[in-house]
C-alpha cells in the first residue's frame, strides 16, 4: 500500500499550523499541528507495516510507534510528556467542537515540544521529519 501520501499532508498540516500561529488563529493552529504530528507517526508505522492504525489517540499511536520499531526511548518520551500528546488530542477535538480557546504562549509550547519529539525521531529513525530543520 502506497503511504507517502501521509508524509506530504503531515507536511501540509505543519506548514499551515506555522502560518496559522502567525496570524494568531491558535485553535486552527493547534488543529493542523495535532494533524500533521499523527499523521507523520502514522506514516512512519505505515511505512513498517505496509498500513497505518486508523485511531487518532496518541496514546495509542505512540506506544504502536515504540512497539514497531522496538524503540524505548520513544515510550519514554510519551511517559515524560504525555500532557504534550494530551493537549494535542484535546486540539483534535476542542478547537472544532467547544469553546476552549488556546493562547499564544500554549502554542508556542506545543510547537516546542513538538520539536523535541520530531528532534528525538529523526535521530532514531534517521529521516526527516518534512524534509526540512524544525529549528
Amino acid at each position: 500500500m502506497k503511504i507517502e501520501f501521509l508524509r506530504k499532508r503531515a507536511r501540509e498540516f505543519f506548514e499551515e499550523a506555522e502560518g496559522l500561529l502567525k496570524k494568531r488563529r491558535y485553535n486552527l493552529s493547534a488543529f493542523n499541528l495535532e494533524q500533521a504530528v499523527q499523521l507523520w507517526v502514522k506514516y512512519l508505522i505505515g511505512k513498517k507495516l505496509g498500513d497505518w492504525p486508523k485511531t487518532h489517540y496518541f496514546s495509542e499511536l505512540i506506544p504502536q510507534l515504540a512497539k514497531v520499531y522496538e524503540q524505548e526511548k520513544i515510550s519514554e518520551f510519551y511517559k515524560e510528556n504525555e500532557l504534550f500528546f494530551d493537549s494535542l488530542e484535546d486540539a483534535y477535538f476542542t478547537s472544532r467542537y467547544f469553546p476552549k480557546e488556546f493562547t499564544e504562549n500554549s502554542l508556542k509550547m506545543l510547537f516546542e515540544k513538538n520539536k523535541e519529539f520530531i528532534g528525538l525521531i529523526e535521530d532514531l529513525f534517521k529521516e526527516k521529519f518534512y524534509g526540512k530543520n524544525l529549528g
